[in-house]
């Protein structure tokens, strides 16, 4: 178990936003089992940028043709050989970038049925370690402001810090008690020099100082601290051995504060260049805000300029655009600070003016480098951070997508300067990357690990290591711990908890493979045996987990009808926010798969009225009327359903006052982005002997006049004697 344990947090824990993605459950074509040899071949002469396009005002411009558009390296025009407009977060953008890669359109076909958009994928990178306490008290302000007003269903979101204090939350995720939390996490962790006197010594100082041999700048600090501890020998001393003192004390402060900076800087990119390469296996746009009060990377003696480079353009690759903030707000000049080197020699000569300058534009200079490298905008001087969110969401809405087929050797290294712009539209400006991308020669493997001998067919057999044996209980680990989930063999889970007298709170797990998987046809194999296994993890290091072997026989009648395999589990613990991950592998063929939630278990308070998860299933035209027994339906685990189908939900309610559900009342509205689509009313929930001090409550509602797309079902339960509410969502998908 101590195993299974380090295999989960150190996987989980990463470096960077990880966590789970919206899969797309729709049932696919049949095909054959995937091998170890299977590759994705692409084709590495094309070449791609995304560009965006705006007017005068600022507003992003949608519409234009590939005619309109300029293409030219190093000067010279080039052909556009592939083009296309794409909507962020659409579900068609992931088969849209894929198609520019290979040079073939695709778009033209309607969108398979079943498909919903998948939402925005969207970082928020909070650079702890530059921001001051009044900055991170803004920042904190902004992102629960984004997530109560901005997030939309279908997003799937990560806040990640620099210093790593968000632990095991930093994931991927449209879960709100996550985000909140990982919100409340984020405390101060500027590690600024620990010096109590008045003569402040930024990092800028010391690096011009330091590195640029700023004399005045240094003369100035040096003979504040002459004035601050009042160094003046005694009538008839020597002054130069009490200005040595000063000198040297002011010599050791810039060493120390050079040295801290440039480690602190070093982490801040690191661990953002480990955050976009995390990201990769995540198809379309990503949006990334960088928020901080900005760094020094002009330092002749670090490598801060050379790991800027790498993260703008690793940031081209796997489709990030940055938008830097600065969360100091407006810029202002604070003129004579009395509690700070206040040092009339300093001021009169000028010199705290031009530091002042010179500083701000120092600390903003890595901000408009990754933003305006990555095709993004530097948000700069401005209270409003929520408001700088929202004109990014705006800007990022969509983009064009062009391809052309590079000639010469430096348009196929990326050495050529790109320019692209508009014919006749001098209203219009165009933003692109600095860095285009160049699709890696080699070819993207699948998901099955290669046999080191099948990747040089030249190498000498006496080199070649025997192939090694699968081991069924490792690459069951590496699922369970995976970065992404595994798709190999497609899995679904559903989590929902209930709460009992004696047993507590129980998570129920309800998982599910989809039946196409399994090929019969053409297997001697009259079974299937898939190993499982699951836990669930707190951030507390605690876990409990479980181990099943799943049988699944050839059903003609099951198959034909497109019914998925589905079984279940339950897991005892105590209340928490929890991460549920189950892994799969099939032992005739290797193939894993892995699947992730989270759920938040609240502990359970007498006297108030409280209710379980929501559980869901679907009743399909010609399952029978409304009205049936609420078991007669399985849950339905991928929680996607069909327009022309009903909706049926259950739940438990708990600490009923008077032990009677006579006065408890339940309404259900179903919400999209947060506006009601459908309202049902009131209705009271039907008298019933009470069993471990639960109420059960069941209903359902039609799904035909909802459009496909994202939604949040939302049950709230009223006692009306006790005058307590009780409210649980259930988001949802309408194909």
């Amino acid at each position: 178990m101590r195993t299974f344990f380090l295999i989960i947090i150190s996987c989980a824990l990463v470096t960077g936003a990880t966590g789970t993605f919206a899969q797309q459950t729709a049932k696919p074509p049949a095909l054959p089992a995937a091998s170890p040899s299977d590759v994705i071949t692409i084709n590495t002469e094309l070449v791609q940028t995304d560009v965006t396009v705006f007017d005068k005002s600022g507003r992003l411009v949608e519409g234009l043709t590939p005619d309109e558009f300029v293409l030219t390296l190093d000067g010279k025009p080039q052909p556009i050989s592939f083009f296309e407009s794409v909507k962020t977060g659409s579900s068609q953008e992931a088969a849209q970038v894929k198609s520019a890669a290979n040079g073939i359109r695709k778009t033209e076909a309607p969108t398979p049925a079943g498909m919903a958009r998948p939402g925005r994928v969207v970082f928020f990178f909070v650079d702890d370690v530059h921001l001051s306490n009044a900055s991170l008290i803004r920042t904190r302000k902004a992102l629960t402001e984004f997530l109560d007003q901005r997030m939309h269903d279908g997003d799937q979101v990560a806040i990640v810090s620099t210093s790593g204090q968000i632990g095991f939350l930093q994931q991927l995720t449209d879960n709100e008690a996550v985000l909140h939390e990982a919100i409340e996490r984020l405390n101060y962790k500027r590690n600024t020099e620990t010096y109590a006197g008045r003569t402040i010594i930024t990092e800028y100082q010391a690096n011009r100082v330091a590195e640029y041999n700023d004399r005045a700048l240094f003369n100035y600090l040096v003979s504040s601290t002459i004035n601050e501890y009042q160094l003046v020998p005694a009538k008839g001393g020597d002054p130069r051995g009490l200005a040595s003192l000063a000198v040297n004390n002011v010599k050791n402060r810039i060493r120390q504060i050079e040295a801290n900076s440039r480690s602190v800087t070093d982490n801040t990119l690191t661990v953002l260049l480990g955050l976009m390469r995390s990201s990769a296996p995540l198809p379309g746009r990503k949006l990334l805000f960088f928020v901080s009060d900005g760094f020094i990377t002009d330092t002749r003696g670090s490598n801060a300029m050379t790991m800027l480079k790498r993260v703008t353009e690793l940031a081209s690759r796997v489709g990030i655009v940055v938008y830097t903030m600065e969360a100091s707000g407006v810029y202002y000049d604070p003129a004579i600070d009395a509690s700070t080197n206040a040092f009339s020699d300093g001021l009169g000569s000028g010199v705290a003016a031009r530091n002042w300058t010179g500083e701000s534009a120092g600390l903003r200079e890595p901000l408009r480098i990754l933003a305006d490298d990555t095709g993004g905008r530097a948000l700069l001087n401005s209270n409003s951070i929520p408001g700088s969110i929202q004109e990014a969401l705006d800007e990022t809405s969509s983009y064009y997508l062009l391809a052309w087929r590079p000639e010469a050797e430096d348009q196929k290294n990326g050495k050529a300067q790109l320019k692209v712009s508009l014919k006749n539209h001098p209203e219009l400006r165009v933003r692109l990357r600095r860095s285009f991308f160049i699709p890696s020669a080699k070819a993207a493997v699948s998901e099955q690990p290669k046999n080191p001998a099948d990747q040089d067919s030249h190498a000498d057999s006496s080199d070649i290591a025997p192939k090694a044996e699968p081991q069924p209980e490792v690459e069951l680990l590496a699922a369970l711990g995976s970065l992404y989930p595994h798709k190999t063999l497609p899995a679904s889970l559903s989590v929902g908890y209930v709460n009992s007298a004696d047993q507590g709170a129980t998570l129920k797990l309800s998982m599910q493979i989809e039946r196409w998987a399994f090929d019969f046809d053409s297997s001697t194999d009259q079974k299937k045996e898939v190993d499982v296994i699951g836990a669930a993890i707190d951030d507390r290091g605690m876990i409990v987990s479980f181990k099943q072997l799943l049988t699944v026989t050839p059903n003609a009648a099951a198959q034909k009808a497109s019914q998925p395999v589905q079984w279940n589990q339950q897991l005892r613990l105590p209340p928490g926010l929890y991460q549920v991950r189950v892994a799969l592998r099939e032992r005739g063929s290797g193939r894993t798969g892995s699947v992730q939630k989270w759920i938040e278990v609240p502990a359970v308070l007498q006297g108030t009225l409280q209710m379980s998860s929501v559980f869901a299933g679907e009743r399909k035209v010609g399952d029978g009327e409304a009205g049936g027994a609420p078991g007669s339906l399985m849950v339905n685990v991928t929680q996607r359903f069909a327009r022309s189908s009903a909706l049926r939900y259950q739940t438990y309610l708990y600490n009923v006052s008077g032990g009677t559900a006579a006065d408890l009342e339940v309404e259900a509205r179903v919400l999209h982005d947060g506006a009601t689509m459908i309202a049902l009313p009131p209705a009271k929930v039907p008298a019933v002997s009470l069993k471990d001090n639960a109420v059960p409550y069941w209903s359902e509602l039609s799904l035909a006049d909802l459009k496909p797309g994202y939604y949040q079902l939302q049950v709230t339960a009223t006692d009306k004697r006790s005058k307590s509410i009780a409210v649980q969502r259930m988001r949802f998908v309408v194909q």
